[in-house]
């Protein structure tokens, strides 16, 4: 029986990353990007074998980074869409953080946009604001024994 002691599984290898949610951003300037979520408390994946991608974590989700005009597109209609649309139209990303007007603070220093400035919500501290290629980001600092969703 495959699985007891002694015994290979049969099937592929566990592939990393596997069975992790993935959001995919196509970004103007990668090193930048890349560089602002690390200030925001994800996690670089090396993979030195991907020149045109960035791979980070924030918990079990997993961002990837494209460069825009480098890294390829499944065809051309999405290609033209994403190369002279504006970007981040309609995505929200929401990034829980344990102290908001730090991360406020790291917003506004990096000259960033805010698109509703902080207050409070029924569940948390929230402010949302725009990253450089326009994606929206919420920031949400629970309040104290509120459960996160």
């Amino acid at each position: 029986m495959a699985g007891e002691r002694g015994q290979q599984r049969k099937g592929p290898p566990a592939v990393r990353g596997a069975r992790q949610l993935k959001v995919g951003l196509r970004v103007r300037d990668l090193e930048a990007s890349c560089a602002l979520y690390l200030k925001l408390g994800f996690r670089q994946i090396p993979r030195p074998d991907e020149p045109r991608l960035r791979y980070l974590t924030f918990g079990h989700t997993w961002l990837i980074l494209s460069d825009r005009y480098q890294h390829g597109y499944h065809n051309a209609e999405r290609e033209l869409a994403a190369v002279s649309g504006p970007l981040g139209s309609g995505l929200v990303l929401a990034v829980p953080v344990s102290d908001l007007s730090a991360t406020y603070d790291l917003w506004r220093s990096e000259g960033l946009t805010v698109t509703l400035e902080p207050h409070d919500a029924y569940w948390a501290r929230i402010f949302y604001g725009l990253d450089p290629d326009g994606y929206e980001l919420m920031f949400e600092e629970h309040h104290p024994g509120t459960p996160p969703a």
